[in-house]
C-alpha cells in the first residue's frame, strides 16, 4: 500500500536533489527517506530514483507528477473547510518572473495579511520556461509570467504590459537619447537572453525585419540578472521597465526603444483543476491588483506598467 509519507519523500528528493537535504526538509533522518523510497518502489514495481545521479527515472517522474496533484488535493480539503467558515487559511505556492517578484511580492503579502492573516504564500522566482514546467507539474498553483508555450495544459490571462527599454550607464553614447530604434543597436555589444527564449526570439525577429544584427557580449537566462549587470556597467541590455528599481532610475541611462512591442505578463495556471479556497482567494486578490487602479495607486506600481482589462 502506498503511504503519503512515501510520496512526500519522493517529492522532497526531486525538489532538493539529495537524500540528506530531503530528510532535513521533512524533519527526519536520511535512513527514513531511503526506507520510504524503497517501500514505494516495491509498491509500484519500478525504480523511481537513479541511485548514481540522484535524479528521478521516467517512472519516478510519472509517480511524482501524480503525487503532487494528490497531495495538493488533500491540502485543499483543510482550506476549503476553513473557507466555508469565513476563515480562509492555508499555504499557496506561487511562481513569478524575477522582474515582477521584485516589486509585486511586498504589496501582495501586505494585502493578504490585512485581509486573510491565516493565509500564507510561498513564492519562488524563475524564468518563464522554468515556471511553466513547475506549474504543469503542480509545484506551483499558478505563476505570474509571460505567455507559456504549453497552452494545451495551461490557461493564461494577460494582466499587464510594460515597455522595453535600453538600460545603460550614464556615460554610454545613447544614454541621453529620449528614444531610439532597434537599428541604433546594430553591432552594439549587448547583454541578451539565450537564443530559444521567448524574449530573445521576439527581439531577434524584429532585428531581422529591420535588417540588423544583434551582437551579444554575453547571453544570460534571467532578465533580472541582465539588468543588474547593465546597472554595473558591464554592457547595455534590453529589459522591461519593471527591472529597474526606483532608486536606480536617476543613476542610469534609460532609453525608450520604439518599434518593440511591450512585454505582456499574466497569470498561468493549470486547466481542469479545482482550486482550493486558499488558491481562489489569492487569485482573486492578484486579479484585483491588476484590474483596480485603487490598489495600483496605493502601492505605486513601477513606471510604464499598463493594466490590461
Amino acid at each position: 500500500m502506498i503511504e503519503l509519507r512515501q510520496l512526500r519523500a519522493l517529492l522532497a528528493i526531486e525538489d532538493f536533489k539529495s537524500f540528506s537535504q530531503a530528510a532535513h526538509a521533512l524533519g527526519t533522518v536520511q535512513s527514513n527517506i531511503s526506507a520510504h523510497l524503497s517501500r514505494l518502489e516495491d509498491s509500484v514495481g519500478a525504480i523511481l530514483i537513479d541511485r548514481k545521479s540522484g535524479s528521478l527515472t521516467q517512472e519516478g517522474r510519472a509517480v511524482a507528477l501524480r503525487a503532487r496533484r494528490l497531495l495538493a488535493e488533500l491540502d485543499a480539503i483543510d482550506s476549503d473547510i476553513s473557507g466555508l467558515k469565513n476563515d480562509v487559511r492555508g499555504r499557496v505556492r506561487i511562481g513569478m518572473v524575477g522582474t515582477v517578484a521584485r516589486w509585486f511580492v511586498p504589496p501582495l503579502i501586505n494585502e493578504l495579511s490585512l485581509r486573510h492573516p491565516n493565509l500564507k504564500i510561498e513564492v519562488a522566482e524563475g524564468t518563464t520556461s522554468a515556471l511553466e514546467a513547475r506549474v504543469y507539474s503542480n509545484a506551483f498553483e499558478f505563476a505570474i509570467m509571460t505567455r507559456p508555450t504549453n497552452t494545451d495544459e495551461l490557461a493564461f490571462r494577460a494582466a499587464f504590459e510594460e515597455p522595453l527599454v535600453l538600460i545603460t550607464t550614464k556615460e554610454h553614447r545613447l544614454a541621453n537619447r529620449e528614444a531610439i530604434t532597434l537599428a541604433d543597436l546594430d553591432n552594439e555589444p549587448l547583454l541578451l537572453p539565450p537564443r530559444g527564449t521567448q524574449f530573445r526570439d521576439q527581439i531577434e525577429l524584429i532585428a531581422t525585419q529591420v535588417g540588423i544584427t544583434l551582437q551579444p557580449k554575453a547571453e544570460i537566462d534571467g532578465i533580472r540578472l541582465l539588468a543588474s549587470m547593465a546597472f554595473d556597467g558591464f554592457a547595455p541590455t534590453i529589459a522591461p521597465t519593471s527591472a529597474i528599481p526606483g532608486f536606480m532610475v536617476e543613476r542610469l541611462g534609460i532609453v525608450e526603444i520604439t518599434g518593440l512591442p511591450p512585454r505582456r505578463v499574466g497569470i498561468a495556471r493549470r486547466k481542469r483543476v479545482a482550486h482550493s479556497a486558499a488558491v481562489k482567494t489569492v487569485l482573486d486578490i492578484v486579479d484585483e491588483f491588476f484590474s483596480s487602479s485603487k490598489l495600483a495607486h496605493r502601492y505605486k506600481f513601477p513606471r510604464g506598467i499598463r493594466q490590461i482589462p
